[in-house]
């Protein structure tokens, strides 16, 4: 028997968390599926957190 679970519940990351992840994807030797596999989350979705991040 296959017990059916519901769906995993989406984390939710705060800006400062967000921002960290972006900063640490353009470290030399990172790349954003590295960086997004380590913590989590879409490659597709790291891309999109760059795109909308400031740079200064």
């Amino acid at each position: 028997m296959i017990d059916v679970l519901g769906p995993e519940k989406r984390r939710r990351r705060s800006v400062q968390e967000k921002i960290a992840i972006v900063q640490q994807s353009f470290e030399p030797g990172m790349t954003v599926s590295l960086v997004a596999r380590q913590h989590g989350v879409a490659a597709s979705q790291l891309f999109l957190w760059r795109v909308m991040t400031p740079t200064y």
